[in-house]
């Protein structure tokens, strides 16, 4: 499959049950080893999908994004989400808050056209969780750095670290 077979639209109610599933699928594979696997065997697609059914419902009102992956076979495989910040100490006005992806979504391109459709070229934040070595390394290459600061994901304990991106800044000679 290419980067193409791919498709990027907005997150619509109609979205909701199945991301619901994909989010959660996302979780319990890339958190494996990271998170508590009681807390991962807990989480809850339904639950998940009720949050995301209320994000849409109000999704055209918000300067928040949500951008659904869908595989070549009309599937949703993942999404990401930007808006924002929701950090009080924020160095950039503006979050990535997630980019999730299925397996079989990862090193397909699409990761990146996230992040250039909802970062651009503008600063950017996000927190990422620090044992999670492969996003830290997507995040990396994207031009994201350790930004030094750390948090504490409240139902697990795990740490989680804030990087940060400026944008190239262009002057007249």
């Amino acid at each position: 499959m290419s980067e193409s077979d791919w498709r990027l639209r907005p997150l619509t109610l109609e979205d909701c049950d199945e991301l619901g599933r994909v989010h959660m699928a996302v979780w319990r594979d890339a958190y494996a080893g990271v998170m508590p696997a009681e807390y991962l065997a807990g989480l809850s697609d339904e639950h998940c999908a009720a949050n995301w059914r209320e994000r849409a419902a109000h999704h055209e009102s918000g300067p928040e994004r949500t951008i659904v992956v869908i595989d070549p076979e009309g599937r949703v495989a993942g999404f990401a989400s930007a808006g924002p910040s929701r950090d009080a100490d924020a160095p950039t006005e503006w979050e990535l808050y997630a980019v999730n992806l299925m397996p079989e979504a990862r090193g397909t391109g699409v990761a990146d056209r996230l992040v250039d459709e909802l970062v651009g070229d503008r600063d950017a934040t996000l927190w990422v969780v620090e044992d999670n070595a492969r996003a830290r390394s997507f995040y990396l290459r994207r031009g994201f750095t350790d930004e030094g600061g750390r948090s504490t994901h409240e139902p697990t304990g795990v740490s989680e670290m804030r990087m940060v991106r400026r944008a190239a800044r262009h002057t007249a000679d």
